[in-house]
Protein backbone atom coordinates (compact mmCIF):
# COMPACT_ATOMS: atom_id res chain seq x y z
CA UNK A 1 0.00 0.00 0.00
CA UNK A 2 1.23 3.26 -0.98
CA UNK A 3 0.33 6.30 0.98
CA UNK A 4 0.98 9.79 -0.09
CA UNK A 5 1.85 12.23 2.47
CA UNK A 6 0.95 15.76 1.79
CA UNK A 7 3.21 18.42 2.95
CA UNK A 8 1.49 20.93 5.17
CA UNK A 9 3.16 23.85 3.36
CA UNK A 10 1.93 22.80 -0.02
CA UNK A 11 -1.43 23.92 -1.26
CA UNK A 12 -3.37 22.56 -4.18
CA UNK A 13 -2.73 25.83 -6.09
CA UNK A 14 0.99 25.36 -5.80
CA UNK A 15 0.77 22.03 -7.61
CA UNK A 16 -1.53 23.40 -10.31
CA UNK A 17 0.53 24.12 -13.43
CA UNK A 18 -1.79 27.02 -14.41
CA UNK A 19 -2.62 28.89 -11.24
CA UNK A 20 -6.00 30.57 -11.34
CA UNK A 21 -5.94 34.28 -12.06
CA UNK A 22 -7.42 36.58 -9.54
CA UNK A 23 -10.29 38.71 -10.73
CA UNK A 24 -9.76 42.41 -10.54
CA UNK A 25 -12.88 44.05 -9.40
CA UNK A 26 -16.06 42.19 -9.44
CA UNK A 27 -19.60 43.35 -8.98
CA UNK A 28 -18.66 45.90 -6.31
CA UNK A 29 -16.02 47.61 -8.45
CA UNK A 30 -18.40 47.76 -11.40
CA UNK A 31 -21.02 49.49 -9.25
CA UNK A 32 -18.51 52.08 -8.05
CA UNK A 33 -17.32 52.79 -11.61
CA UNK A 34 -20.91 53.16 -12.84
CA UNK A 35 -21.74 55.55 -9.99
CA UNK A 36 -18.63 57.65 -10.71
CA UNK A 37 -19.51 57.81 -14.42
CA UNK A 38 -23.06 58.87 -13.56
CA UNK A 39 -21.83 61.64 -11.24
CA UNK A 40 -19.39 62.83 -13.91
CA UNK A 41 -22.15 62.89 -16.54
CA UNK A 42 -24.47 64.86 -14.24
CA UNK A 43 -21.76 67.41 -13.42
CA UNK A 44 -20.89 67.83 -17.11
CA UNK A 45 -24.57 68.23 -17.99
CA UNK A 46 -25.15 70.85 -15.30
CA UNK A 47 -22.06 72.81 -16.39
CA UNK A 48 -23.13 72.66 -20.05
CA UNK A 49 -26.69 73.76 -19.21
CA UNK A 50 -25.43 76.60 -16.99
CA UNK A 51 -23.17 77.85 -19.75
CA UNK A 52 -25.96 77.61 -22.29
CA UNK A 53 -28.50 79.43 -20.15
CA UNK A 54 -26.18 82.11 -18.79
CA UNK A 55 -25.71 83.56 -22.30
CA UNK A 56 -29.45 83.57 -22.86
CA UNK A 57 -30.07 85.11 -19.48
CA UNK A 58 -27.53 87.86 -20.11
CA UNK A 59 -29.10 88.63 -23.48
CA UNK A 60 -32.59 88.69 -21.93
CA UNK A 61 -31.40 91.09 -19.23
CA UNK A 62 -29.81 93.30 -21.88
CA UNK A 63 -33.06 93.25 -23.89
CA UNK A 64 -35.02 94.26 -20.79
CA UNK A 65 -32.56 97.08 -20.06
CA UNK A 66 -32.77 98.49 -23.60
CA UNK A 67 -36.58 98.22 -23.55
CA UNK A 68 -36.83 100.19 -20.28
CA UNK A 69 -34.42 102.83 -21.63
CA UNK A 70 -36.31 103.13 -24.94
CA UNK A 71 -39.66 103.53 -23.19
CA UNK A 72 -38.28 106.25 -20.92
CA UNK A 73 -36.52 107.94 -23.85
CA UNK A 74 -39.74 108.02 -25.90
CA UNK A 75 -41.51 109.67 -22.96
CA UNK A 76 -38.71 112.21 -22.47
CA UNK A 77 -38.54 113.07 -26.18
CA UNK A 78 -42.31 113.62 -26.41
CA UNK A 79 -42.93 115.46 -23.14
CA UNK A 80 -42.31 119.19 -23.07
CA UNK A 81 -43.82 122.02 -21.05
CA UNK A 82 -43.57 125.51 -22.49
CA UNK A 83 -43.30 126.82 -18.91
CA UNK A 84 -40.01 124.86 -18.47
CA UNK A 85 -38.52 124.57 -21.95
CA UNK A 86 -34.93 124.29 -20.73
CA UNK A 87 -35.77 121.40 -18.39
CA UNK A 88 -37.49 119.53 -21.22
CA UNK A 89 -34.63 120.15 -23.64
CA UNK A 90 -32.15 119.00 -20.98
CA UNK A 91 -34.10 115.72 -20.77
CA UNK A 92 -33.94 115.41 -24.57
CA UNK A 93 -30.17 115.70 -24.40
CA UNK A 94 -29.84 113.33 -21.44
CA UNK A 95 -31.44 110.43 -23.35
CA UNK A 96 -29.64 111.08 -26.65
CA UNK A 97 -26.26 110.34 -28.18
CA UNK A 98 -24.50 110.62 -31.53
CA UNK A 99 -26.15 112.60 -34.34
CA UNK A 100 -29.44 112.98 -32.43
CA UNK A 101 -27.64 114.65 -29.53
CA UNK A 102 -25.67 116.81 -31.97
CA UNK A 103 -28.91 117.94 -33.66
CA UNK A 104 -30.54 118.78 -30.32
CA UNK A 105 -27.53 120.82 -29.25
CA UNK A 106 -27.19 122.57 -32.60
CA UNK A 107 -30.87 123.54 -32.80
CA UNK A 108 -31.60 124.01 -29.11
CA UNK A 109 -32.24 127.76 -29.32
CA UNK A 110 -34.64 127.28 -32.24
CA UNK A 111 -36.53 124.51 -30.43
CA UNK A 112 -36.79 126.65 -27.28
CA UNK A 113 -38.12 129.62 -29.25
CA UNK A 114 -40.66 127.48 -31.13
CA UNK A 115 -42.01 125.82 -27.96
CA UNK A 116 -42.24 129.14 -26.09
CA UNK A 117 -44.13 130.75 -29.01
CA UNK A 118 -46.48 127.78 -29.49
CA UNK A 119 -47.38 127.78 -25.76
CA UNK A 120 -48.11 124.05 -25.78
CA UNK A 121 -47.54 121.36 -23.26
CA UNK A 122 -47.08 117.77 -24.32
CA UNK A 123 -47.29 114.76 -22.00
CA UNK A 124 -46.39 111.33 -23.34
CA UNK A 125 -47.08 107.79 -22.24
CA UNK A 126 -45.87 104.61 -23.90
CA UNK A 127 -48.69 102.30 -24.91
CA UNK A 128 -46.43 99.50 -26.14
CA UNK A 129 -42.83 98.80 -27.03
CA UNK A 130 -40.80 95.90 -28.38
CA UNK A 131 -37.16 95.25 -29.14
CA UNK A 132 -36.98 94.29 -32.81
CA UNK A 133 -33.21 93.86 -32.97
CA UNK A 134 -30.41 93.65 -30.43
CA UNK A 135 -26.70 93.27 -31.06
CA UNK A 136 -25.19 93.06 -27.62
CA UNK A 137 -21.62 92.94 -28.92
CA UNK A 138 -21.88 96.16 -30.94
CA UNK A 139 -24.15 97.80 -28.36
CA UNK A 140 -26.92 98.70 -30.81
CA UNK A 141 -30.63 97.88 -30.62
CA UNK A 142 -33.76 98.85 -32.52
CA UNK A 143 -36.97 99.34 -30.60
CA UNK A 144 -40.48 99.99 -31.87
CA UNK A 145 -42.46 102.22 -29.54
CA UNK A 146 -46.12 103.24 -29.53
CA UNK A 147 -46.51 106.66 -27.90
CA UNK A 148 -49.70 108.42 -26.83
CA UNK A 149 -49.19 112.18 -26.52
CA UNK A 150 -51.60 114.67 -24.99
CA UNK A 151 -50.97 118.02 -26.67
CA UNK A 152 -52.43 120.86 -24.62
CA UNK A 153 -52.34 124.33 -26.17
CA UNK A 154 -52.37 127.06 -23.51
CA UNK A 155 -55.92 127.53 -22.20
CA UNK A 156 -57.43 124.79 -24.37
CA UNK A 157 -58.52 121.19 -24.02
CA UNK A 158 -55.91 118.45 -24.57
CA UNK A 159 -55.71 116.88 -28.00
CA UNK A 160 -54.77 113.19 -27.96
CA UNK A 161 -52.34 112.00 -30.61
CA UNK A 162 -50.74 108.66 -31.25
CA UNK A 163 -47.49 107.93 -32.97
CA UNK A 164 -45.20 105.01 -33.55
CA UNK A 165 -41.46 105.44 -33.49
CA UNK A 166 -38.47 103.34 -34.32
CA UNK A 167 -35.64 104.18 -31.96
CA UNK A 168 -32.11 103.05 -32.53
CA UNK A 169 -30.57 102.71 -29.11
CA UNK A 170 -26.82 102.76 -28.61
CA UNK A 171 -24.98 101.82 -25.44
CA UNK A 172 -23.06 104.93 -24.37
CA UNK A 173 -21.27 105.26 -21.05
CA UNK A 174 -22.95 102.10 -19.78
CA UNK A 175 -26.51 103.24 -20.55
CA UNK A 176 -28.77 102.94 -23.57
CA UNK A 177 -29.44 106.21 -25.42
CA UNK A 178 -31.26 107.22 -28.59
CA UNK A 179 -28.87 107.48 -31.54
CA UNK A 180 -31.50 107.55 -34.32
CA UNK A 181 -35.24 108.02 -34.38
CA UNK A 182 -37.82 107.85 -37.12
CA UNK A 183 -41.60 107.73 -37.31
CA UNK A 184 -43.14 104.43 -38.37
CA UNK A 185 -45.85 105.03 -40.95
CA UNK A 186 -48.87 102.89 -41.73
CA UNK A 187 -48.31 100.83 -44.89
CA UNK A 188 -51.42 102.43 -46.43
CA UNK A 189 -50.06 105.96 -45.93
CA UNK A 190 -46.57 105.42 -47.34
CA UNK A 191 -47.10 107.55 -50.46
CA UNK A 192 -49.26 110.27 -48.95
Amino acid sequence: MTTTLESPDRTPEADDPAPSRRRIGGPRTLQIAAAAALVLAIVAGVLWLTTLLSGSRKLAEERDDVLVAARQSAISLNTLDWHDVDGGLDRWESVSTGSVLDEFRTNRAQYAQFVAQAKRTTAATVSDAAVSELNDQSGVARVLVGVDVQVTPDGQQPIPTRQRLQLEMTRADGTWKVSKLAPVRDPGTAGS
